[in-house]
Order: structure tokens, then C-alpha cells, then sequence
């Protein structure tokens, strides 16, 4: 193996110890009481992560199920942690409702099962279940920037992990659509962008890293003015009524 190959093996792989030292300081600094999604997200993620190393040495079509099985668990966990990050902090006593804080993980959890079921039924599975992840990363991005801008509106302020988490999520995410549309454009030729994805999912893991790292596990949050706690009230209220019109 080259140099060159040498150094973007371990790109490839540089995530695995930086995932396993992020869950181990959730676990230590108490952080996954608070962020439980978000923990079992880089749990899981950082196992699929030992499978598929070890399923690339597999016969025929390991790798290939092995990668596209683990990818399917951990988009949903992905999109776990994003609505944990978000309703919680939006809508804190919305959350506490155990109707509605099940009620949108279990729609999402289904709708992309039902499209990964429905890609590998698909005569060419690759190329379908590529679009479908596509589809989602794209979905996710949306997600991100509609949370975030109504957390701009709402007033609600940041901590370093909540930060720390949606900037992370928002750079893999962006630096998957990107790579997805300089494949389409050059019809799929190997260029010097294939990397990114690899780059930007390492800086993403080291961020994450950071965050909780440095932040005591004591620190509260950030306490809402009232102005702004009046604001998420209404927006609380017009969500209910909207989700079970009538309910009280």
C-alpha cells in the first residue's frame, strides 16, 4: 500500500476510536441521560462501524448487505438524535408528553424503513438504495435548518452541545449532498472530492469529541427570558392543536 493509501485508510477508519472515546465520555460526564438518542446513535454507530470493517473481508455480497443493514439502523437513530435535540429544547413540556415524544420517532422509524424495503426491491439495489440515502440526507439537512431557524425566532439559546451536534450533523450532511451532486454531475468518475464525505464525518466525530469534552457534565442551561418561554408556549399550544385538534 502507498503512502497516500496509507493515510486515507486511516481517514477512513479514524472515526471508530473518536466515537468510542465520545461514548465513553457521555457515560462518564452523565451526558446520556440527557442526550439518550444522541448517545445510542454513536453507540450504534461506532459498532456498524467494527461490523463493516470486518464484513469488507467477507465473501460475495457481505460488505454489501452488511453496509447497507447498518446504514438503515443508523439513519434512524440519526434522525432520532436531531428530533431529540431539537423538540426538547423547543418544546419542553411538549416533550414530556409520552404520546408526542413517541408519536414522531415512530413515523419516522417507519417511513424509512418502508423506503429502504422498498429500494431493495428495486432490479438495481445499489443505485436505489444510493437515492434513497440521498433522499434522506437531503430531508435531514431540511430538518436542521427549519430547527434551527425556529430556534432563531423562538429566542431559545445554545448550549455548547447543542451546538456542538447540530453543526456536526449539518456538516456530514452537507458534505454527503454535496459529494452525491458532483458524482451525478461527472457521471460518477473518480475525482478528488470522493473524499470529502470521509473528512468531513472525521471533523464531525472530533467536534462532537470537543464538546462534551470540555463542557463539566454540572453545567446547566442557558435560562429562557420570559418574552421568549411566552413565545414557545404558543407555538407548544398551536402544535397540540394541530397534531390532536380538540385534545387537551
Amino acid at each position: 500500500m502507498t503512502d497516500i493509501g496509507l493515510f486515507w485508510e486511516i481517514v477512513n477508519w479514524l472515526s471508530l476510536p473518536i466515537l468510542a472515546a465520545l461514548a465513553f465520555v457521555l457515560l462518564w460526564r452523565g451526558f446520556y441521560r440527557e442526550f439518550p438518542f444522541f448517545f445510542w446513535f454513536v453507540l450504534i454507530t461506532d459498532i456498524a462501524t467494527v461490523v463493516r470493517y470486518f464484513a469488507q473481508h467477507g465473501p460475495g455480497l457481505t460488505y454489501f448487505y452488511a453496509y447497507w443493514i447498518t446504514d438503515l439502523i443508523i439513519t434512524v437513530f440519526n434522525f432520532l438524535a436531531v428530533y431529540e435535540l431539537f423538540i426538547g429544547r423547543l418544546f419542553p413540556r411538549f416533550f414530556k408528553v409520552r404520546f408526542y415524544r413517541y408519536l414522531f420517532p415512530a413515523a419516522t422509524a417507519i417511513v424509512i424503513f418502508l423506503g429502504w424495503l422498498t429500494a431493495l426491491e428495486s432490479p438495481h439495489k445499489g443505485t436505489a438504495l444510493l437515492i434513497e440515502a440521498r433522499v434522506l440526507d437531503f430531508v435531514l439537512l431540511a430538518m436542521l435548518v427549519f430547527f434551527v431557524t425556529l430556534m432563531m425566532v423562538m429566542g431559545r439559546q445554545w448550549t455548547k452541545q447543542d451546538f456542538g451536534i447540530a453543526f456536526g450533523f449539518g456538516i456530514n450532511t452537507a458534505a454527503f449532498l454535496l459529494t452525491s451532486a458532483a458524482w451525478v454531475r461527472s457521471h460518477y468518475r473518480p475525482s478528488s472530492i470522493d473524499h470529502l464525505p470521509l473528512i468531513a464525518y472525521d471533523l464531525t466525530c472530533l467536534i462532537w469529541l470537543y464538546c462534551f469534552w470540555s463542557v463539566s457534565k454540572n453545567q446547566l442551561p442557558p435560562s429562557l427570558p420570559t418574552e421568549a418561554l411566552d413565545e414557545a408556549k404558543k407555538w407548544e399550544g398551536s402544535l397540540k392543536n394541530f397534531i390532536a385538534p380538540g385534545k387537551r
